[in-house]
């Protein structure tokens, strides 16, 4: 009798223990994955692979393609490719395309739905029309957020002190988040580190780097810029092999020519001498004068590196044409507006060679998709790379039937709305 009991107890025993070792396992289990939804959501920064902090980690691989070249092209890091992959997943929600050009239209809005969330996007520079397509792709990315009730949109037109008190402004009026692109580099510092101690995150796009990532601001979104120099650099080694080529710029500083420019010297045969470097504050109507100036000192010059496709394809096209010279030259581009495209189908010379890269405006996506899900608690890498594949015209062609000239067919405004911007 007492023996059944001490076989019953141990048994008993016996199958408490088992229960708390599985209870132990499976707890372990769910911290490995991301733990229960509160610590997923909470502090901890931790997510599932299916997805977390009101995201799924899940894009349409012909959306990644298109703005991408290829959905392979993602961030290599675990969380920022799911922070990529969110973002882009993103872009194909259906949004009212009527609501999101009256707030293009009118620099802002109020979104309809109550939310409780205001973002920004605060531009140093936006009167180009690369800069307002990345803000139509920020207002449409905003719209698939709920809980953001109004969108604001101000641009400083190239003045650095208005800059600084558009952000001051923004953080006054205590949005919610902030996306932006500093023209001016580390002059904007001092108002990142109020936004971030305000506790507002702030996010850079098209490789918008200032210093302290992470600290200084939520993360800067982009290629690597010194990769992308050395690209431009190998085709100018393939290509002109030898002789003068010239560099144009954006504002003076700006973090995007100086990471291409800081690499691309350096990595140049001995023999290629970069014999003009100018900034052209990225205004279309500024180029063709450059471009006449530096051609009208260097007629010989072979090849060109810069970040804006469409005004090498106009202004650069122009200034060689009133010098009476032929436009064979090597042109390596940060973007891939369809005009350059075009002029090359035109013009049909064998010695004009074009390399390029996407024009990025989508990575605007991307930071607001970072800013939103540092608001639910996500911990955000301090950077978020895209790797780097230049393309060639001569195989892959931008020139796109029904884009306008200053279009880029790597941009993830839908061509229906791109058209009713720039009818």
């Amino acid at each position: 009798m007492h023996a059944r009991k001490r076989r019953s107890t141990l048994v008993v025993v016996a199958v408490v223990v088992l229960m708390l070792v599985l209870a132990g396992a499976l707890a372990l289990s769910a911290s490995s994955r991301g733990g229960t939804d509160s610590t997923r959501h909470g502090s901890t920064g931790a997510a599932s692979a299916a997805g977390g902090f009101g995201e799924v980690y899940k894009a349409n691989p012909k959306t990644l393609a298109k703005t991408l070249f290829s959905a392979k092209l993602l961030p290599p890091s675990t969380m920022a490719r799911n922070i990529s992959l969110a973002a882009y997943r993103r872009a194909d929600m259906k949004v009212n395309y009527n609501l999101a050009l009256k707030c293009w239209k009118n620099n802002g809005c109020s979104t309809g739905t109550g939310g409780k969330l205001t973002v920004a996007y605060v531009e140093g520079f936006g009167e180009n029309v690369y800069r307002q397509v990345s803000k139509m792709e920020f207002i449409l990315q905003a719209l698939t957020y709920p809980q953001i009730g109004k969108i604001i949109y101000t641009s400083a037109h190239s003045d650095l002190n208005q800059a600084l008190t558009d952000f001051r402004a923004a953080i006054s009026q205590h949005v919610s988040a902030i996306v932006t692109y500093p023209d001016f580099g580390d002059a904007m510092l001092p108002v990142f580190k109020e936004a971030t101690k305000a506790g507002i995150p702030v996010s850079t796009y098209a490789w918008g780097f200032v210093s302290g990532p992470g600290t200084n601001y939520t993360t800067v979104v982009g290629e690597d810029t010194c990769k992308l120099g050395k690209a431009f650099a190998q085709v100018m080694n393939t290509q002109v092999k030898s002789g003068d080529i010239g560099f144009l710029g954006g504002f003076p500083g700006n973090p995007l020519s100086l990471g291409w420019q800081n690499c691309e010297q350096p990595a140049l045969n001995p023999s290629i001498h970069v014999v003009a470097n100018e900034p052209t504050n990225w205004d279309p109507s500024k180029v063709q004068g450059i471009v006449s100036g530096i051609l009208a000192q260097h007629p010989n010059i072979k090849g060109w590196s810069y970040e804006d496709a469409e005004f090498m394809a106009e202004g650069g096209y122009a200034a060689y044409k009133a010098a009476g010279l032929q436009y064979n030259t090597v042109l390596t581009m940060r973007t891939d507006e369809t005009a350059l495209g075009c002029l090359y189908n035109k013009l049909k010379d064998p010695n004009l060679k074009v390399y390029y890269y996407t024009a990025g405006n989508s990575q605007i996506r991307v930071a607001l998709t970072a800013d939103m899900m540092k608001l639910k608690g996500a911990k955000i890498p301090p950077k978020i790379v895209f790797p780097i594949q230049l393309q060639n015209m001569a195989t892959r062609n931008t020139c796109k039937a029904g884009y306008p000239p200053s279009g880029s067919a790597t941009s993830l405004v839908p061509l229906s709305l791109l058209r009713r911007m720039y009818p």
